[in-house]
């Protein structure tokens, strides 16, 4: 009889799996370790994508890869797509409509196998688009008030 193998929970497993939940920013495991490290100051850089690994694996996060090298992790594992800002980098959560279907038959028909698939949005994001006019409240006076100029002469 085989015995499942029940990997213990560690503090840093615990401290990493705080560090994330929640966190909307999609970091890295650089921007995790950074902040670890200030409850931890020991850790290494190993053990934070060691342990993010095992999060993944047990589907507590996921891995994102958007068009970079690095890996970001998010802790929303409801399907949805990424807005990534191409000036400050930000990404966002985006839910997208998906009653509209995709067609993955050719892909099929190359021999690929399509699990699942993601949207990702690039454009500028609100904080660094352009910076819209404050309205200003246009008073329409029907007898609009003499300046002190006008008055003098």
């Amino acid at each position: 009889m085989e015995r499942a193998i029940r990997q213990r929970t560690t503090r840093q497993l615990t401290v990493i799996s705080a560090a994330i939940q929640g966190d909307h920013s999609h970091p890295s495991a650089e921007d995790i370790y950074m902040r670890v490290r200030k409850v931890l100051p020991h850790i290494s850089l190993g053990t934070v994508y060691r342990d993010l690994q095992r999060l993944v694996q047990e589907g507590t996060i996921q891995t994102l890869f958007l068009g970079e090298r690095v890996a970001r992790y998010d802790p929303t594992l409801a399907e949805h797509d990424h807005f990534i800002c191409q000036q400050c980098g930000r990404v966002e959560d985006v839910w997208m409509d998906r009653d509209r279907q995709v067609d993955f038959a050719p892909l099929v028909r190359e021999g690929f196998t399509v699990t699942a698939y993601s949207l990702a949005i690039h454009g500028v994001c609100q904080r660094c688009g352009p910076q819209r006019a404050p309205r200003r409240r246009l008073h329409h006076m029907a007898h609009p008030v003499p300046t002190k100029q006008e008055r003098m002469h």
